[in-house]
């Protein structure tokens, strides 16, 4: 199987050194960085077990699901900061990886999300910075990431992302523009509160909708959300997988 890697959301080169894991919660500590496992490998013939550093750290982890479970606040698996790798096997197995041990420097106090993306012939993790410092009164942070692989195929141009009060059709410039595979796009979008937003997923430069889906809201909070394909890659799902980090 060819080499998978490791890729930041902007392009980066990363060190090659395997740490311990240590623990599993939620937060910062001295000399920890946290870490959070999504699946999106759409065709892997089962569930993935998850090693870090050369040990185990999630068992059967399914398709189109996060590890640590879902919380809210974001749940994470602790790890030593620096460089640590990460490697993915079908369930049960140890050899022949779905993903080949690859690595990325973690920063002391930081939290990420790892997404495992890509189909299984050519798959690739992706470290994505989180940010669950609660967003200034009266407003709300919405992210989202592409983790579908057969989106470039179908929609080589990325997606466009708005975020629209009920009821308002699409209309001005999206929030989100060319998001690709593995790309969480600017980031977090800072919204004035409202109980619910509609998010519309169009192709880049067309008001097309492909997904349009509500998300109510809390005063504060903080909500992750993740495109994925449908079992096996036929196309991408039209349910966006949900993770409220912050409420």
């Amino acid at each position: 199987m060819t080499m998978a890697r490791w890729l930041m959301a902007l392009p980066l080169i990363l060190a090659v050194v395997a740490l311990s894991i240590i623990t599993a919660g939620c937060g910062s500590s001295t000399n920890m960085a946290q870490v959070r496992v999504i699946n999106a490998i759409p065709d892997a013939a089962s569930a993935l077990d998850i090693d870090f550093n050369g040990a185990k750290a999630i068992a059967g982890l399914p398709f189109d699901t996060v590890s640590p479970a879902p919380a809210t606040p974001a749940a994470y698996i602790g790890l030593r900061s620096g460089a640590s790798t990460i490697e993915a096997f079908l369930t049960g197995q140890t050899t022949n990886p779905v993903l080949n041990s690859t690595t990325a420097n973690l920063t002391t106090g930081s939290d990420y999300t790892v997404l495992l993306a890509g189909f299984a012939i050519t798959p690739a993790a992706y470290l994505i910075s989180d940010t669950n410092k609660a967003p200034a009164a009266g407003t709300v942070e919405i992210r989202v990431i592409n983790g579908s692989a057969s989106s470039s195929q179908q929609y080589p141009g990325g997606f466009d992302i708005y975020f629209l009060p009920q009821g308002q059709s699409i209309s001005g410039n999206p929030k989100i523009s060319r998001l690709t595979l593995g790309q969480a796009g600017p980031g977090y979008v800072t919204l004035p509160f409202l109980s619910q937003y509609v998010v519309w997923v169009t192709p880049h430069n067309n008001t097309t909708a492909l997904i349009s889906s509500p998300y109510p809201q809390s005063n504060p909070q903080i909500t992750t959300l993740v495109i994925v394909d449908q079992p096996g890659g036929v196309g991408f799902s039209p349910t966006l997988l949900s993770l409220i980090d912050l409420q």
